[in-house]
């Protein structure tokens, strides 16, 4: 039976609040996503291997003045609120310099992804780059145009014009645009002002200047520049590059989440887990799903996944479906989402039916000691920290 903590008030810190029960519609059936054999989960850790085991009581969090509220504020800088790539592509390699604004790797994609996975940044495709199959590890390539019948690259594009003021047609190279004011009609020998609404292009195909072939279509290759080669598009391996845009624009301070990272990882490691931040966790349904905190009991094998998610405008059933897809698919022991954020209409009764416990108060301080009430509450009795 799963218990699920509202915010509580100042007074009562020692009674768990009682909400009504709200419907819940369309998720039931949910968990027949995840069929599948019981295999034990996977995990694949991004960052290095973990801490000595802490079982000192953890200090309770400082006014944060982290790396990551530093991230925040300039990204509130950027018009668009995002963060880009830079590549490289002679060397094959893509950081974001932003973060050397706050003293981080540019390439710490990982940090990111935390970031990501925390509620704070979305995640978002910026450009898909297609490389060479033989030379991956270049990014540069660029596109070459070849006659169909004797492949040279002395291609030219041809277009057919028409004047529409007197109905005159001939190819492109007859008009001379070199000085677009000054544009004359071979035929009428009027001045084309305005060449989009003067002219029409009925017709476009290519000449060979090597054997004066014409065609409608050349021979489209690609070249690896770094390694002097081409190489077919069908044959090209596809690189995604990913860009990072703030959530919210008036995420604050209390949006960071780095800290309290820590602490919980510290709280855990206190009841004797094996517990890590950012790890990649294989399902029973073959999905990789990205967890913030996730512990493992040494004692009992019992494990346990932790999400934090802040939203300025209060955590709703969006949030938890995103929690519910990892926690059905993984299937641990006990599961829970920390906020400093409210808690919207619906959000708490969707909790407690997929049995999803929810911590919310207004400082991380707070979170912590219910973080550790809980822990307490649950895994005393299976053999864990008393």
């Amino acid at each position: 039976m799963s218990i699920t903590f509202g915010r509580k008030s100042g007074k009562d810190t020692g009674k768990l609040e009682s909400k009504s029960e709200h419907k819940i519609g369309g998720l039931d059936n949910i968990s027949s996503i995840f069929k599948g054999h019981p295999n034990e989960s996977e995990a694949k850790t991004k960052d290095p291997p973990i801490e000595e085991l802490i079982t000192s009581e953890p200090d309770l969090p400082k006014p944060s003045t982290s790396k990551s509220v530093q991230l925040i504020q300039e990204i509130q800088k950027l018009d668009d609120k995002t963060i880009k790539p830079f590549v490289d592509y002679n060397e094959g390699r893509m950081f974001y310099p932003l973060l050397s604004k706050i003293g981080e790797v540019q390439d710490n994609v990982g940090y990111l992804d935390g970031l990501v996975a925390d509620g704070i940044l979305e995640k978002q495709v910026y450009e898909k780059l297609i490389v060479c199959p033989i030379h991956p590890d270049t990014f540069s390539s660029s596109v070459r145009l070849y006659c169909p019948k004797c492949h040279s690259m002395s291609v030219e594009k041809l277009n057919l014009f028409e004047h529409k003021a007197c109905g005159f047609i001939t190819e492109s190279t007859n008009f001379d645009f070199a000085d677009p004011e000054n544009s004359i009609c071979p035929s009428c020998k009027k001045t084309i002002k305005n060449f989009d609404k003067e002219i029409r292009i009925p017709a476009m195909w290519y000449q060979c200047n090597d054997c004066s072939e014409k065609f409608d279509n050349a021979v489209i290759k690609l070249h690896c520049r770094k390694h002097e080669h081409d190489f077919d598009t069908n044959s090209g391996q596809f690189v995604t590059t990913f860009s990072y845009k703030l959530k919210n624009s008036d995420i604050s301070v209390n949006s960071d989440t780095t800290q309290i990272k820590d602490e919980l990882l510290k709280l855990l490691q206190g009841f004797n887990f094996n517990a890590k931040l950012n790890v990649s966790i294989k399902g029973k349904s073959g999905n990789v799903h990205e967890i913030p905190i996730y512990g493992k009991s040494k004692e009992t094998n019992q494990t346990i996944l932790i999400f934090i998610k802040n939203q300025s405008n209060g955590i709703d059933q969006s949030d938890m479906n995103s929690i519910l897809v990892p926690k059905l698919d993984i299937d641990p022991t006990n599961t829970l989402l920390v906020t400093v954020s409210g808690i919207n209409d619906g959000v708490e009764s969707l909790g407690e039916h997929y049995g999803i416990n929810l911590i919310s108060e207004s400082d991380f301080s707070q979170i912590i000691s219910r973080v550790e009430e809980y822990v307490k509450k649950s895994y005393a009795k299976k053999g864990g920290k008393k």
